[in-house]
């Protein structure tokens, strides 16, 4: 199971029971300093480098049209969505939306066990 990762975060950033407002976001910046608290022997530069490179790979794979699998937690894949026709309602006229893809996330199952009942 998942138990091994969960961090010790700060009450503001934790979800709230129910979800009745929107979580605090956690950026980049915070998983560096989350991983310096961990890994205080590297220097924040590298570990900035470590999460960067994590982040790009992904986006390559995705621009690669590659599906990404992080056990326990989802994955990432892309779905095409296909063009459309319709009607400007401010100019009347008929518009074409071009075909594109859009990134997907599909939770994973250990994952979706820790918010479920």
């Amino acid at each position: 199971m998942l138990s091994g990762i969960y961090w010790d975060l700060p009450q503001t950033i934790r979800f709230p029971m129910g979800f009745e407002q929107h979580p605090q976001s956690i950026l980049k910046g915070d998983l560096v300093v989350r991983l310096q608290q961990d890994f205080s022997q590297h220097m924040k530069k590298d570990l900035e480098t470590v999460v960067d490179v994590v982040f790009d790979t992904m986006i390559s794979a995705l621009k690669e049209k590659r599906r990404i699998e992080i056990r326990g937690i989802g994955s990432f894949s892309l779905h095409r969505q296909k063009g459309r026709k319709f009607v400007n309602p401010k100019t009347g006229l008929l518009t074409v939306c071009p075909s594109s893809y859009r990134v997907v996330f599909k939770t994973g199952k250990d994952l979706k066990s820790n918010f479920l009942p």
